[in-house]
């Protein structure tokens, strides 16, 4: 995922400790734009001090004019020898050979640099480690570790790595950090379970919030025994349109419709197993018994501020080119989190590739292939605050290739924006289109409220009659799938020139609409409650270079529970425990973190190479299980074949994806969720069935009824999802017995 959040949205406290030798790492070379060049050319013998940064500044500033920018250096650079007036003698003006070995020795060369500082670096200790053989073995050790670094660049530059992507590789880092895990205190947690539900009640003053602090406060178990029996959560997951946790609220979607029959009454026996190995080789605990009550009492006082505000994770799809970067990237330009400046330089940028109409895409596609594609390859993280939301925005992929990617960021979503070309729907809405599997896939992953914005009406002139069919159309679609339709808004839009983004103007929309813009729907979504009684889970969905030397940044949403600094959390898989240096809670430093956060944290681990896209982060004390093998129950959308034992596909759960086998068709069920036939031959397509699936290897996942999003899970094959569906039940020990 495209996030590397404390190189971009680092503040100037953070670029204090940060290390510039990091983001030379990470480039390995420097280039400017040919206006640059000229204007050096033009002004270096009058100014030889001047740099390639300092003329980019002033291209910027005056547009990239490059008569005016020459102009303006030379006029300050008079106007500072003017100054100068005062007894000191000027400085003989150097003969013509003088000049050229200036400019020889000063002036940078105009050609990439080939050769990173780290190449240098290392040339320069071969050289001292020749000529003195008697220097320290710390000097003989750092050689040897950047000879290894450079062959792990060779070997990832074969394998086509961009090194932009500051994404962490974990045979990169030579930082011994055993040293400091064995130096960290041990550290306990009580079973001690607490819920917000009385917090995000709507409408309450300064009075009834203090009270409802008190009267939940005075419902905690305040004690530490660990033995006590923990109190079940009774606060639904953090989505806007909080799905059932009792047999009287009845799902809408198929896929949501679990039958109690299939589930295992000894699901605490079945979780246990599957990490029995886990907890008998540990003895941590997430964080002391005091440190938890800290965390309380932080968490309380931050939710019962009149200014805070709730916090959304939500995600942008729709199908290839229906303008989802341009649009969000413009709506961050107009709220104010893209400066004009910046923008300027984009626009220049764009122009000079040919791609005018892109530098709006640009704020959220900053690798060179997706700006030289004009596609998001990625998921894109960024955030933005509206009147009454606090927003982290996840800019989803929609080419098809990307598929994965956009199951990635939407699994880490509670609300979503479906963005329509009203230029091409029928492109996007057809069978090889992305827009039907994306509202498909969006449903199947949890999400239950959204926004269908029909982006591009600018070029069909706002034709009200266009509008009105593709909203009727979309809407049957959406019904269909299992969306209530009191959940969906549907808004006119432009992305690229602004109109019904924030404001409107245009007379041919106002003539015929009076609705809300974009941002004022998306500052109405719901905010359901947070799931924070339950034991700590993190999905990691991203990996990276972390600001900090001799750490490990991983980003991701959590899925439950309570998170501190300075807590030890289990890897999954893998079963080593690390702990938490610092908290990026939705891009603002913090010392805490809860359920439903979009979270950047700073590890220290031994194994950094443990850590990968697709691993859990969890409570040490209660750890996620492990399983290979299920039952499921799914619902099938348009397959190749009809699906037989033995099938096989790709299983996306989360942030991970695993080959996978139908071992056993165990039943088909009927439209109210009752079995319709037993053991059947096979099932076609649109169909509810339970089967029993088998994973490639161990995975990270959880039953549907304990954590919900974690027991949600998509299937795909040749490219096209074929199914989605719910674990209800771990048959791992069944099988061995």
């Amino acid at each position: 995922m495209s996030r590397h959040r404390f190189l971009k949205n680092m503040t100037d406290d953070d670029l204090e400790d940060f290390d510039e030798q990091d983001l030379q790492d990470d480039d390995g070379s420097a280039d400017f734009d040919d206006e640059v060049y000229d204007v050096y050319d033009a002004v270096v013998d009058d100014t030889p001090d001047i740099t390639y940064e300092e003329i980019e500044e002033i291209l910027i500033d005056h547009d990239y004019s490059v008569d005016d920018a020459i102009d303006f250096i030379l006029e300050n650079y008079e106007n500072k020898k003017s100054k100068k007036k005062g007894g000191k003698q000027q400085p003989q003006k150097p003969s013509n050979n003088n000049n050229n070995k200036q400019q020889a020795n000063k002036q940078p060369t105009k050609v990439r640099r080939t050769r990173s500082a780290r190449s240098t670096k290392k040339e320069k200790l071969l050289e001292n480690n020749n000529s003195n053989n008697n220097d320290n073995n710390t000097e003989d050790e750092e050689v040897d570790s950047l000879n290894k670094e450079n062959n792990d660049d060779n070997i990832n530059n074969n394998k086509n790595i961009n090194k932009k992507n500051n994404i962490y590789k974990p045979s990169l880092l030579a930082v011994d950090l055993s040293t400091i895990t064995k130096n960290l205190s041990k550290i306990n947690i009580d079973d001690k379970e607490f819920s917000f539900q009385s917090l995000y009640k709507n409408n309450l003053d300064n009075d009834e919030n203090v009270n409802a602090i008190n009267n939940t406060l005075k419902t905690m178990s305040i004690g530490g025994n660990s033995k006590a029996k923990p109190v079940e959560s009774k606060t639904p997951y953090n989505t806007p349109i909080g799905t059932p946790i009792n047999d009287k609220n009845i799902p809408n979607s198929p896929v949501d419709r679990v039958d109690p029959n299939l589930i295992n009454n000894n699901n605490n026996n079945n979780t246990t197993t599957t990490t029995t190995t886990v907890n008998k080789n540990l003895n941590v605990k997430q964080h002391t018994i005091n440190r938890n009550k800290e965390l309380e009492e932080m968490v309380h006082k931050s939710f019962a501020s009149s200014d805070n505000k709730p916090h959304l994770n939500m995600v942008v799809i729709g199908h290839v080119d229906a303008g989802k970067s341009t649009t969000m990237g413009h709506i961050l330009f107009k709220l104010g989190n893209v400066d004009k400046r910046t923008m300027s330089k984009f626009e220049h940028e764009s122009n000079r590739m040919g791609k005018s109409s892109f530098h709006f895409a640009w704020v959220l596609d900053e690798h060179d292939e997706e700006r030289e594609r004009g596609v998001t390859m990625d998921v894109c993280v960024r955030y933005f605050e509206t009147p009454h939301r606090k927003i982290t925005l996840l800019d989803a992929p929609g080419h098809r290739d990307f598929i994965p990617n956009m199951i990635s960021g939407t699994t880490q979503a509670d609300v979503a924006v479906l963005l329509i070309n009203a230029n091409e729907f029928e492109a996007g809405f057809s069978g090889e289109g992305q827009t039907k599997e994306h509202a498909l896939l969006a449903k199947s992953l949890g999400i239950m409220e959204l926004i269908v914005a029909v982006n591009k009406m600018d070029m069909i002139e706002w034709n009200k009659e266009r509008y009105d069919y593709i909203v009727d159309t979309i809407k049957n679609f959406l019904v269909s799938a299992k969306f209530n339709e009191k959940n969906i808004r549907f808004v006119p839009i432009s992305g690229y020139t602004g109109e019904n983004l924030v404001d409107r103007k245009d007379p041919r929309l106002t003539k015929w609409y009076n609705g809300s813009t974009l941002v004022d729907y998306i500052d109405s979504f719901s905010v359901g409650e947070r799931l924070i009684n339950k034991p700590f889970r993190m999905n990691v969905s991203d990996v990276y270079k972390s600001s900090t030397k001799g750490y490990v940044s991983v980003g991701g949403k959590i899925e439950a529970g309570l998170l501190g600094v300075g807590d030890k959390v289990l890897i999954s898989p893998g079963s080593e425990v690390c702990s938490i240096k610092h908290i990026r809670r939705n891009n603002n430093e913090s010392e805490w973190a809860v359920g439903g956060d979009n979270v950047d944290l700073s590890l220290v681990v031994e194994n950094p190479a443990l850590l990968r896209v697709g691993v859990i982060l969890s409570d040490p004390e209660k750890p996620i299980p492990l399983s290979k093998r299920f039952i499921a129950q799914i619902v099938t959308f348009t397959l190749p074949i009809p699906m037989t034992n033995g099938y096989q596909a790709v299983f996306h759960a989360h942030s991970m994806e695993e080959p996978a086998t139908i071992t056993r068709l165990v039943s088909l069920l009927d439209s109210n969720g009752g079995v319709s036939k037993k053991n059947p031959r096979c099932v076609s397509d649109t169909c509810t069935a339970v089967v029993e699936i088998q994973l490639g290897r161990l995975s990270c996942l959880e039953l549907y009824n304990d954590y919900r999003q974690l027991g949600r899970f998509t299937l795909r094959e040749s490219g096209k999802t074929i199914a989605a569906g719910l674990i209800t039940e771990f048959i791992d020990k069944k099988k061995k017995e």
